[in-house]
């Protein structure tokens, strides 16, 4: 581990080794103290700073993530989570589309993110909606098979995609792209759960086409946890609602503040510097203006190719794997290996031994709390990991998959 990457200070514990970046992020030292002295000046005077400052900071934090993700700055909010933007989006899809009576079909990749799964299956429950898994085929060799997927379930009742940008579970890019056209081909929506695309893959939303887009920015941009943003269709962008009604329901709107700009800003007292430490996070990540992704991911997404080639290799040699990592090829940091089925191999087992030895890194099945279901081996690395972590870990997997198997 290089706890002093990029010059900055990672406070991970000296005697573990971290693969799990992609969880949930590890904001630097520097970030933290640079949080803390602004909470301090919050202190000084909130009601000057939350009343008349905050709205000022807001806007240029937005107008970095505008030009961060490619899309026009008013149709972009602030949002604490991915989950909280999605949640949203569904809970109020009936007051955005009239054309989703009861009976209308969502399809959602079988490698989704649970989280998102529970929501949109509440939401169809309250609506009538059905749900419907569209199996991905693994390993992958082209994206071609993911769009034949969706369209060989696809039925005249089909009206929205849920999709992720990337796959937690899988660490799969989507084809956004070829599923969006072939969305609007049938008259479908589409929204993107995006949770982990943002300093991953360069991104131009207002190109992309789709409804909506989700993502964070406590992962791959290493701001606090609670930063994320949602970007809406323009003809969504008055209609649309936050789940906390408040002060910006009546507050004047005019050509240069919108509605749905004061209603987003302003969802009840919070700590708003998550959002507002964007830039301070860009500038300390060494990130270049107009560049879609910094010079350092290049090295990471090699680094996570050979992380696929060894512990493959590795968990070949042991005799317990398929050696199936991700497929298709993309600029990612993130790769995951499949593992033999639960029920025949106790991936949630070998998570703990791993920790045991040293190692942060999950086993993650795509459906929770279900048997019988693949599960991958997930690998995050930031810059902060190296070569040698790597090879310490295709060292420890011996022994962390001893009496795994069921026989």
């Amino acid at each position: 581990m290089n706890h002093r990457a990029l010059g900055l200070h990672w406070d991970l514990p000296q005697d573990r080794i971290f693969f799990n970046h992609g969880s949930f992020g590890l904001a630097p030292r520097e970030l933290l103290h640079w949080r803390f002295q602004l909470l301090r000046e919050i202190e000084c005077d909130p009601v000057d700073f939350l009343v008349e400052q905050l709205p000022v900071r807001l806007a240029a934090a937005r107008y970095c993530l505008a030009d961060l993700v490619g899309a026009s700055a008013e149709q972009l909010a602030f949002v604490p989570s991915t989950t909280y933007g999605l949640n949203e989006l569904l809970q109020r899809l009936d007051l955005l589309e009239e054309y989703l009576p009861s009976g209308s079909e969502i399809l959602l990749p079988d490698h989704g993110y649970n989280a998102t799964t529970n929501l949109v299956r509440f939401a169809a429950e309250r609506h009538g909606w059905q749900l419907r898994f569209v199996p991905i085929p693994w390993p992958l060799s082209d994206p071609s098979q993911v769009v034949e997927a969706f369209e060989r379930l696809w039925t005249r009742a089909t009206r929205l995609l849920v999709i992720d940008h990337i796959t937690s579970p899988s660490a799969l890019v989507m084809p956004l792209q070829e599923l969006i056209e072939l969305a609007r081909s049938r008259q479908a929506l589409v929204i993107v759960d995006g949770a982990h695309a943002p300093g991953l893959l360069p991104l131009q939303l207002d190109q992309l086409g789709a409804d909506a887009y989700v993502g964070n920015l406590h992962k791959w941009l290493c701001c606090p946890r609670g930063s994320a943003f949602l970007w809406v269709c323009r003809r969504w962008q008055e209609r649309l609602r936050p789940l906390v009604i408040s002060h910006g329901a009546n507050a004047p709107a005019n050509s240069d503040v919108s509605r749905f700009r004061l209603e987003h800003d302003w969802i009840g007292t919070a700590d708003p510097t998550p959002w507002l430490a964007l830039p301070e996070a860009l500038r300390l990540l060494g990130w270049i203006q107009n560049k879609p992704l910094r010079p350092a991911m290049a090295l990471n997404q090699r680094l996570a190719e050979r992380a696929g080639k060894l512990i493959s290799q590795a968990l070949l040699k042991a005799g317990v794997a398929h050696g199936q990592g991700t497929t298709l090829a993309a600029p990612l940091a993130m790769v995951s290996i499949q593992l033999p089925q639960v029920g025949c191999f106790d991936g949630g087992t070998l998570q703990k031994n791993l920790f045991s030895q040293g190692f942060q890194l999950p086993v993650i099945p795509v459906r929770p709390y279900m048997t019988g279901v693949p599960q991958f081996l997930r690998i995050s690395c930031f810059d902060y990991n190296t070569n040698q972590d790597l090879d310490l870990l295709a060292a420890a997997l011996p022994k962390a998959l001893r009496g795994l198997s069921a026989g």
